[in-house]
C-alpha cells in the first residue's frame, strides 16, 4: 500500500525525521505516537505528498508519489490535518461535497453515487442541522465532524489522520474510533497520528514509536512498558475490562 525507505526531512540544517523505514499493507491500522516535537505530524504530510523529502522516498501501490497528479492522488488518499482554519466563509454542504471532486469533472453534475456517499457521511456524524451553516460560525469540535465527514466521503483506500480526536467530546471520540476501526474491517488502511494511544492502541494491528525524528519501533502492535517509558518518559500499565484493553500512565 504505502511504504518508505531511508526517510528524511530537514528544515534549514535541523533534521525533523531520520532514516524513516515503514511498510503499510492494505487494510493496516497504524497508530503513530510520540512526544510534542517527534515528527509524528511532519511525517504524515510527507506521506501525504504534501512535503518532498530530502532523502528517502514514498511509495503508494508500488509507484513513487512524485509521479502521481494531485486529482489521482486524492482517489487514492485523503490527509486529515491536525488543525483547521476558515479564512473565507464556506458553508458545511459544500465542505461535504468537496469530498467528491476527485472523481467528476469540472461540468459534470452530481451522480447518485456522489449523493449517496454525501448523504452517508451526514447521517454517520449527524451533520443534518449543520449542512447550512458556515463553518467559520461552528465549535472546533463541529468542524471536525464536518472535516471527518469530508475525509469518508471521499471514500479512498487510505486514510491519514493528524489527532483525528481533538475538540472532539467524549461521546464523539469513542464514536469516530469505533467508526476508524470499523472501516479498517471493510478493508480500509489507516494511519493516525495521536497522543490519545489509550483510545487508538486496542484496535491497531501495528504501531510507529517516534522520538526526536527517529523511529524507536515499527512493526506489529505489543505492549511494551520498556518502549513506552523510553518515547513518553513515564511509566504505562495495562489492565483490562471484561474484554476491553485499557492503558493508563501509572502515576
Amino acid at each position: 500500500m504505502i511504504e518508505s525507505r531511508g526517510l528524511a526531512y530537514f528544515v534549514g540544517k535541523r533534521p525533523l525525521l531520520q532514516e524513516i523505514n515503514l511498510l503499510v499493507e492494505k487494510s493496516d491500522f497504524v497508530l503513530v505516537f510520540g512526544p510534542n516535537g517527534a515528527g509524528k505530524s511532519t511525517l504524515l504530510r510527507v506521506l501525504a505528498g504534501l512535503l518532498q523529502p530530502e532523502r528517502g522516498d514514498v511509495w503508494l501501490d508500488g509507484k513513487s508519489l512524485a509521479f502521481y497528479s494531485k486529482r489521482e492522488l486524492a482517489t487514492r488518499l485523503c490527509y486529515f490535518p491536525q488543525s483547521d482554519e476558515f479564512t473565507l466563509p464556506i458553508l458545511v454542504e459544500d465542505i461535504l461535497q468537496a469530498g467528491r471532486y476527485p472523481y467528476r469533472s469540472l461540468f459534470k453534475k452530481f451522480s447518485p453515487v456522489d449523493r449517496e456517499a454525501v448523504a452517508g457521511g451526514v447521517e454517520e456524524f449527524g451533520l443534518q442541522g449543520l449542512l447550512g451553516r458556515n463553518m467559520q460560525t461552528l465549535s472546533g469540535g463541529e468542524r471536525k465532524k464536518v472535516l471527518l465527514a469530508s475525509a469518508l466521503i471521499q471514500d479512498v483506500p487510505l486514510l491519514l489522520l493528524d489527532e483525528p480526536l481533538s475538540f472532539l467530546d467524549p461521546g464523539s471520540a469513542s464514536h469516530l474510533v469505533r467508526r476508524l476501526a470499523g472501516l479498517r474491517g471493510r478493508g480500509k488502511t489507516i494511519v493516525v497520528v495521536s497522543h490519545d494511544v489509550a483510545q487508538f492502541f486496542p484496535h491497531a494491528n501495528k504501531i510507529l514509536a517516534l522520538k526526536n525524528g527517529r523511529q524507536c519501533y515499527f512493526g506489529s502492535r505489543e505492549f511494551s512498558r520498556e518502549l513506552l517509558q523510553e518515547v513518553y518518559g513515564v511509566a504505562f500499565q495495562r489492565a483490562y475490562a471484561g474484554k476491553k484493553e485499557i492503558l493508563f500512565v501509572d502515576e
